[in-house]
């Protein structure tokens, strides 16, 4: 892998893997392919619980409650990718010469050429292969970690390109562009290259559950809960005002900007969380606008939080900096970047619910499953044709109502199942970190006045995207961003840099 940009360092991610070549195939899924369904449901059913004649385990498979995508790979094709993706690819502890990036625990990012990345969706569960684990820890029942399967595989590139199609119209990327998939196989066949072969030993068992991993080009890595807004959120400890004396948050100022139902008493008035609020149903617009509830002087300090890349540091705190000295305030542009999450979220759901698509939303005998939460939207790196900063990812789950066939464990309707996942929405944007297993990362705050910043902040992004959510679904479409001038640009892409700096070894 060539030598990575400072911003390729923020946006896809710094911390190494070593890829081997696994014997198996390598399958494009073809430009052409469309969303073609298989009406009889018992194809899938049958694979989601497979008993070993052996030992009499069971294994269990996710089970989406939908009708199979099928997918036909193509015959020809293959010039049109590099050549490293001649053998199926795998994570893995050997020493090798060709190095990708993680993201999480069984995926990984390989750069190929000087722009283009590839994201291998099921390459290893770390880098221990495709171990057989019990479900939960008093279960005699198993499942394979690290992997996909040849059923969510075909569903991930067929409904990736089908929800892609969707938003295009409102000039949205998806973060991932379906390429094809890799069937790991058992065998003991000699690979001759300078990258490392191995065998995983897992293939032995349930020899035909085929694992696979999703291969596709990607846009981004970085996800908006775990990586910028928990970024952000760590930054509220550097706020600083010209004096010096004095706390930089104006907390009256701050307090008067909530209703009073929202105030709890104690030692001190402090609001009611913004999740607390949308389910007790009392959140309210804040009119923050012309609001001095951070001091006009707030600006960030120039001392190198530890365990930091100095250079980077310094690029970006001064340029932020040198923005707020000459042309705004920080909490105008607090306000504004949560605000534009809001709409952004509010648009992409509300466009996949208009057009009746369950971002993944459903029970079997693994868990309970939602995807639709701030982790699956990836931030982009800004470029000057892009009308949006995120992009959604993660439709292996994805299904459309009329695909949709409730079964044992999903009896609801397709319309609670979009309302099951706006709930999910709103909490996670509004801070439940309890809600979904999705979103891991919560920044504590220094005190209780940025404690209740970022209540303000969570209440104007939820606001927009409630906003946003309700009038896309009910129009069709979305209006287009605000045209950001390009000095308040500036700041804005040196803010969300400066939160990747300080989330850049987490993992989401």
């Amino acid at each position: 892998m060539d030598k990575l940009s400072d911003d390729e360092l923020l946006f896809y991610g710094s911390v190494e893997v070593n890829f081997a070549y696994h014997y198996g195939s390598v399958h494009l899924s073809g430009a052409e392919s469309e969303l073609q369904l298989d009406h009889d449901t018992f194809t899938l059913r049958a694979l989601s619980s497979v008993s070993d004649n052996d030992n009499h385990q069971k294994l269990i498979l996710p089970e989406i409650p939908a009708t199979c995508v099928q997918i036909n790979s193509t015959s020809g094709g293959f010039e049109s990718i590099s050549d490293i993706f001649r053998y199926p690819l795998i994570k893995s502890k050997l020493s090798s010469p060709l190095k990708g990036i993680v993201s999480g625990t069984r995926s990984a990012l390989i750069k190929i050429s000087s722009s283009e990345w590839y994201r291998l969706k099921g390459c290893g569960n770390d880098t221990d292969g495709f171990p057989i684990r019990p479900v939960s820890d008093s279960s005699d029942k198993f499942t394979i970690r690290g992997c996909a399967f040849l059923h969510s595989t075909h569903r991930e590139l067929v409904m990736t390109k089908y929800i892609s199609n969707l938003l295009s119209a409102s000039q949205i990327e998806c973060a991932n562009i379906p390429i094809g998939w890799f069937e790991y196989q058992p065998t003991n066949m000699t690979i001759h290259s300078d990258i490392p072969s191995v065998q995983d030993i897992h293939l032995n068992q349930w020899p035909k559950v085929s694992r696979c991993c999703i291969l596709m080009k990607t846009l981004g890595n970085k996800r908006l809960s775990d990586h910028v807004l928990y970024g952000i959120e760590q930054l509220f400890s550097l706020i600083i005002s010209n004096n010096r004396h004095s706390h930089p948050i104006d907390y009256p100022s701050l307090i008067s900007l909530f209703p009073k139902e929202r105030l709890t008493k104690g030692e001190q008035l402090e609001p009611l969380s913004t999740w607390f609020a949308s389910i007790a149903n009392i959140l309210q617009p804040i009119d923050y606008y012309n609001s001095n509830w951070l001091h006009p002087s707030a600006h960030f300090s120039m001392q190198i939080p530890t365990d930091t890349d100095e250079h980077l540091w310094v690029k970006h705190i001064s340029i932020l900096n040198e923005y707020l000295q000459t042309n705004g305030k920080l909490a105008d542009l607090l306000c504004s970047i949560y605000k534009r999450f809001g709409f952004e979220c509010g648009s992409i759901l509300g466009l996949m619910h208009y057009h009746r698509v369950s971002w993944g939303t459903y029970t079997d005998e693994l868990g309970i499953h939602c995807n639709a939460h701030p982790n699956n939207l990836v931030m982009k790196l800004f470029s000057a044709t892009d009308s949006f900063l995120l992009a959604p990812l993660d439709f292996d789950m994805s299904f459309t109502e009329k695909t949709y066939r409730p079964s044992r464990m999903n009896v609801i309707s397709f319309d609670e199942i979009i309302r099951l996942e706006l709930s999910g929405f709103q909490l996670t944007l509004a801070g439940d970190s309890q809600t979904n297993s999705g979103v891991t990362a919560w920044a504590d705050m220094p005190d209780y006045q940025w404690t209740s910043s970022r209540w303000l902040l969570r209440d104007i992004m939820l606001n927009e995207f409630n906003r946003t959510y309700h009038e896309t679904c009910q129009k069709g479409s979305t209006v287009m961003c605000e045209i950001i001038p390009d000095e308040r640009n500036c700041a804005v892409q040196a803010l969300i840099r400066l939160a990747l700096i300080k989330t850049m070894r987490e993992i989401a």
